[in-house]
């Protein structure tokens, strides 16, 4: 029986996971270190399979302990292989759906390329524009729709991560963000997820999500607003919406090749939550974030102190990476979505020395209250 490299999740594990391998046998799996110094035997009828990563297209194995909840995901598509393969025909729950899913996914990019040689010629006359197209096309939604479309998302999102909408977390960004939002056109809603990965996005209508990871990181309450701030401009500047006509595009062509509304829902919930903004668009959110904590007298100094903090980390990851190091960063979805990190510090610098607030002051929060409900996610 071959070795499979994973990564195994749980209570007093590093946060980015502990590096092991796993043997498949008959009725059980076996998770232990190289030199199975640590061996932990699970039965395959007490595992739970789902469905996680980006791509929606990666398998996790999940189970319950007395410690608390464990889980473990292959260390890269060739050794999810492997585990796959050597997975006896038993029914873990789940499995069958998670098979049935990445299937769905290859019909989907299958249907996706072939629809894309139909489209290309025309999609070409539109390039050049596409921006101005998309801005345009923005401009026609009206704020009901707008918020049609975000609730619609939020629904679909909330159902496969089980969004916070009250809580400690929640109160905290609740509280920093009516402050920083009073008076918009805007009636927001604030959520947090408890993903562990840090992040946070914007969705259509006035909608902001949260992740645990990025709760965690910060160290003061100008920092969230900071990040916060950044996030409330990528929804009254449209960017969140303009991200979403373009999802909406891909979806048309969706829902052309499969006739599959699920599917087109799930694309656009999905796509909300790891969508990627140009440099041009990054650096106008943050501009205009910084412009309105200092029209509410906030300080601004948290943007650049939570991007270098980012950088650090990300420094980090790298340095682990070189010295053989297998625990993925919880920053990686930030960095895939927030590029050029010392670029935007150097511009948020520069606006901030020449932009000075001598009425802006340090805002109040309760971290201890929040740390304990942090601490508690942590110990399920």
């Amino acid at each position: 029986m071959s070795e499979i490299k994973i990564t195994l999740y749980g209570p007093a594990l590093p946060a980015g996971g502990l590096a092991m391998y796993c043997v498949v046998g008959k009725n059980e799996v076996c998770i232990s270190t190289l030199l199975a110094a640590h061996a932990h035997t699970i039965k395959l009828v007490d595992l739970q399979a789902s469905v996680v990563g980006f791509d929606h297209d990666q398998l996790q194995l999940s189970w319950r302990h007395e410690a608390g909840d464990y889980s473990f995901i292959p260390f890269d598509r060739s050794e999810q292989k492997k585990l796959i393969s050597t997975l006896p025909k038993i029914d873990i729950p789940g499995l069958v759906q998670w098979k049935r899913a990445t299937q769905s996914q290859s019909w989907v990019w299958k249907g996706l390329l072939y629809t894309f040689g139909v489209v290309a010629i025309a999609a070409g006359t539109l390039v050049w524009q596409y921006d101005r197209v998309t801005t345009w096309a923005a401009s026609q939604v009206s704020m009901k729709t707008e918020k049609n479309i975000g609730e619609s998302v939020l629904k679909s999102l909330n159902a496969s991560q089980n969004l916070l909408s009250q809580g400690e977390a929640v109160n905290v960004v609740r509280d920093i963000g009516q402050k920083i939002t009073a008076g918009s056109r805007y009636q927001y809603q604030w959520f947090v997820s408890k993903d562990p990965e840090v992040n946070a996005y914007a969705i259509p209508g006035g909608i902001i999500v949260v992740n645990r990871g990025l709760l965690k990181l910060v160290d003061s309450p100008n920092e969230l607003a900071a990040v916060l701030a950044h996030e409330v401009q990528h929804v009254e500047e449209r960017h969140a919406l303009k991200n979403m006509l373009n999802s909406a595009a891909m979806a048309t062509v969706i829902l052309a090749v499969l006739g599959d509304t699920n599917a087109v829902v799930l694309l656009m919930a999905h796509q909300v939550s790891t969508q990627y903004f140009s440099r041009q668009v990054e650096s106008d959110a943050d501009l205009k974030g910084i412009q309105l904590l200092q029209s509410k007298n906030i300080d601004a100094g948290g943007m650049s102190s939570f991007f270098k903090k980012m950088d650090a980390d990300a420094k980090k990851m790298q340095a682990g990476e070189n010295e053989g190091d297998d625990n993925p960063s919880l920053v990686a979805s930030w960095f895939s979505s927030h590029p050029d990190t010392l670029i935007r510090i150097q511009l948020i610098e520069k606006y901030v020395n020449s932009h000075p607030c001598n009425t802006c002051t340090t805002l109040n929060w309760n971290q201890a209250a929040l740390r304990a409900e942090l601490d508690h996610f942590d110990s399920k």
